[in-house]
């Protein structure tokens, strides 16, 4: 009797365990349906999967006009004129080092161009972190986004914890969003990022 209640609380342990891991992966992830806007906004840091989604909405017409966020980063201001979006329809942001940035600076130069909408492309680990600075940075202007994730299968929501790189990856996230919320963000805080972690 007593092997079988102990088997039923072990069941129970993981199988609730198991939920919570799944629903910590698919909490990070957004991928809203992109809809015509007068912007798409790409953010740099992830690899070309992102710029390759950005451009694949342009062309299929839901923006006439391309903006990169830190756009030097990993070649995407030239990488995306290759890939035939036109120079004049491409507005650079270069200064952004963080999500945060990213979100302040693109605001300003949305509300430059008076863009009232657009579709904000990153990774789909990366939506989460995205969609709270963006809220907090358009607050009371106006403008409304849609999200839309990359098509990489890299980062798995629902099995995350069984690679090396899914952990990680889910790790740094919530502590990246933690850290936005109390004010950490930019090059010093991805400096004390790394050491935490030792990365190389």
């Amino acid at each position: 009797m007593f092997k079988k209640i102990l088997l039923i609380i072990t069941i129970g342990v993981l199988f609730t365990v198991t939920i919570m891991l799944k629903v910590a992966g698919d909490f990070l992830v957004m991928d809203e349906k992109p809809v015509k806007s007068d912007v798409i906004i790409v953010l740099s840091g992830g690899g070309i999967e992102r710029l390759e989604k950005g451009v694949e909405l342009y062309k299929k017409g839901f923006a006439p006009y391309f903006m990169i966020s830190n756009g030097q980063e990993d070649g995407l201001y030239e990488a995306a004129q290759k890939m035939g979006v036109p120079i004049d329809s491409i507005i650079l942001e270069n200064n952004a080092s963080s999500t945060t940035e990213n979100a302040l600076f693109t605001k300003k130069l949305m509300m430059k161009h008076k863009f009232q909408s657009a579709l904000v492309v990153s990774s789909n680990y990366h939506m989460r972190r995205v969609k709270t600075n963006y809220s907090k940075a358009i607050k009371n202007t106006g403008i409304k986004l849609v999200y839309c994730s990359d098509d990489s299968d890299e980062y798995d929501p629902g099995r995350w914890w069984a690679t090396k790189e899914g952990r990680q990856t889910t790790y740094i996230e919530y502590i990246k969003l933690v850290g936005n919320f109390f004010g950490f963000h930019g090059n010093d805080a991805k400096k004390e990022l790394k050491n935490m972690f030792s990365f190389h």
